[in-house]
């Protein structure tokens, strides 16, 4: 990491953008250059793996060494007790070497930070969450999961992948998607209905088995055969009559309350995935601002910096970016001072994740312009930055829903009022 560092009293000025206010502390400092230092390493092997769609156990093996995998978690778990603008401003720099790494391990390190969050606000310990941060922090575990399923609209509410109750526990039995981590993970979670419940059939359970469970497979990388962030080994999981016993069930949840109960979750996830795609707009702005610093075309003298039209344009690039570093600070920050309410939750959430995504694509689609052609070739790695920030939009919420919920807050319409239109 490059920085102007003055005297003890006025701190570290870093020369390159980040969320985190100047002067930055010693300790900011240090979370930055680790995030950095991994970014440079990680980009020398990112466009391998874009390519080959393949997944990147070494930059795993890189993270868990210097504790960027366990940083969220409190230290007597054994971890840095790192606040969520913390990991903001280290996912933007991780983000700028390779995206595919850095949405991937968010997905598992923004849980450990929410979770421990959640489980303080419901004033209830559950003890297979405590189980698993001790196992995160002491045994390096690395968790996957998911709440989708690929083509099944809503499956993150009332998912078609069902558990039934057998004799000690439940068999599930389904097929989940987008399971971040997967090659390296060593738990494997989903989100289940708990079909034929006695207490209702509008119940669901967050469920988590070691991965070598007997009945949990992938189909692997063909799974996850995607236009971006292609390095995240978001692989699909089939569970297959996967016993869980009645010890590893969750209390169960209705459906409509999943993420009432994981007011944290969703904060964490919105936010830290915004920061993830700034980092991608980022590199684009350095890259752009190398391209035409050296491109000089053999009717001009002087390089393409020069032209107006050009200025314009990473002009604009920049201030997004800028736009969106800021709201993605202030909403961090609110949430820091005091934990958002879930009918809070969606709305500011949602509106970091809505602007912010849109401004990173904004910005990519400025970085193709300006480069004309050569943007469009593999080898000089802007086109794989313009694929891998258009997944920014594909988590949720999706823009229609942000708005949709931003604007009910707003006029004071509950979320779940009936009918939803007319």
């Amino acid at each position: 990491m490059t920085a102007i560092e003055s005297t003890a009293e006025t701190g570290i000025f870093p020369d390159y953008p980040t969320l985190l206010r100047k002067p930055l502390t010693a300790r900011e400092a240090r979370l930055l250059e680790r995030a950095r230092t991994h970014a440079k390493d990680f980009a020398t092997r990112a466009d391998q793996h874009d390519r080959e769609n393949s997944f990147p156990f070494e930059n795993y093996v890189a993270m868990k060494e210097s504790g960027y995998s366990t940083m969220t978690l409190d230290p007597k778990y054994g971890g840095e007790g790192v606040n969520l603008l913390e990991l903001c401003a280290s996912q933007e720099q991780l983000a700028q070497g390779c995206a595919g790494t850095a949405i991937a391990v968010n997905m598992h390190i923004f849980v450990l930070g929410s979770m421990q969050y959640d489980l303080q606000a419901n004033s209830v310990m559950d003890p297979m969450r405590e189980m698993f941060l001790h196992m995160a922090g002491q045994q390096k575990v690395i968790m996957s999961g998911s709440f989708s399923e690929t083509g099944a609209a809503g499956a993150y509410l009332l998912p078609q992948t069902k558990a039934r109750k057998t004799e000690g526990g439940w068999l599930v039995n389904g097929r989940k998607s987008y399971n971040s981590n997967l090659p390296q993970a060593e738990l494997l979670g989903a989100l289940v209905h708990l079909e034929g419940h006695p207490d209702g059939d509008n119940l669901v359970a967050m469920v988590a088995m070691p991965k070598e469970t007997a009945g949990l497979t992938t189909p692997g990388a063909e799974s996850w055969d995607v236009m971006g962030v292609r390095a995240s080994g978001s692989w699909d999981a089939i569970w297959d009559n996967v016993f869980v016993p009645d010890a590893m069930m969750p209390a169960p949840q209705d459906a409509t309350k999943t993420f009432t109960n994981m007011a944290s979750f969703g904060a964490w996830f919105s936010l830290t995935l915004s920061a993830v795609y700034l980092g991608v707009a980022q590199a684009a702005v350095d890259w752009v601002t190398e391209y035409v610093k050296k491109r000089t075309p053999m009717s001009e003298q002087r390089p393409l910096s020069h032209m107006p039209g050009i200025q314009y344009q990473l002009g604009e690039m920049v201030a997004l970016n800028e736009a969106s570093r800021a709201l993605i600070r202030s909403s961090a920050e609110d949430w820091m001072a005091r934990p958002w309410s879930p009918e809070d939750g969606g709305a500011k959430a949602g509106a970091c994740k809505y602007v912010v995504t849109n401004n990173n694509v904004r910005v990519l689609n400025l970085a193709m312009d300006i480069a004309g052609g050569p943007g469009l070739y593999r080898r000089f790695g802007l086109e794989r930055l313009y694929r891998d920030v258009r997944a920014g939009k594909a988590h949720p919420p999706s823009d229609v829903n942000a708005l949709e919920t931003i604007a009910k807050r707003q006029l004071g319409i509950a979320a779940d009022f009936r009918p939803r239109w007319g």
